[in-house]
């Protein structure tokens, strides 16, 4: 069952150094968060503040790289975080609710989000990492 767990993780790994690495790769006109509206593309340039700082001198295309990134970086961790818990005693780490809403609840929220709000390659991949998750640690609870 660790197998499983790791799987899942790896998953979630893979999708957030990717998301990362993409995100760093992409520019205001092209890449793979680069808005295909050349008119969003200008808008999104321009030095603006932003609703919750409107006095703030920026971009929205910069305020979009430091989401994404942070994003990114959020979602490494918490694969992280079950890597090492699985790799460490994966049998006490299902004893503990905080490792559980962690390693179930997290991804979970993220299979919803990207139902709801992003497309169907992210969604994918999150669906399986979840799932093996799910199997890993249900398979080591009742072990």
């Amino acid at each position: 069952m660790t197998a499983l767990v790791v799987a899942g993780a790896a998953v979630f790994l893979l999708l957030g150094v990717g998301h990362a690495i993409m995100t760093l790769q992409s520019e205001p006109t092209r890449g793979a968060f680069a808005a295909t509206d050349p008119g969003v593309q200008t808008a999104m340039q321009q030095r603006t503040g932003l609703g919750l700082a409107p006095d703030l001198d920026t971009t929205l295309w910069r305020a979009w790289v430091g989401f994404n990134l942070s994003h990114a970086l959020g979602i490494v961790v918490v694969a992280a975080v079950i890597l090492f818990h699985a790799i460490d005693d994966l049998g006490a780490a299902v004893d503990r609710p905080w490792f559980l809403v962690l390693a179930v609840g997290v991804p979970g929220v993220y299979l919803l989000l990207s139902v709801r709000y992003w497309f169907a390659s992210p969604t994918r991949g999150i669906a399986l990492g979840w799932s093996l998750l799910i199997i890993g640690i249900v398979g080591t609870a009742v072990a």
